[in-house]
């Protein structure tokens, strides 16, 4: 089985911009939130799609199985 999952990190739910400082942190907890919600959806989808906490579509997966995982 191969998966594959392909997250957009580019928008404001990853990147936390502290009024402090010039450099935003990246928000590590999102991409979490983003997998700990695909993965379900593995199980019964071959392709599937997620969003982030602002109802963007951010991520996507494919899964490949194997012809014995049908």
């Amino acid at each position: 089985m191969k998966i594959t999952i392909d997250i957009d990190t580019g928008n404001s739910a990853f990147w936390n911009h502290c009024e402090d400082s010039e450099n935003p942190t990246f928000e590590h907890a999102e991409v979490r939130r983003i997998i700990k919600n695909i993965l379900p959806k593995i199980q019964i989808s071959d392709f599937g799609k997620a969003n982030d906490l602002n109802g963007n579509k951010v991520a996507t997966f494919t899964v490949e199985r194997d012809n014995e995982e049908y």
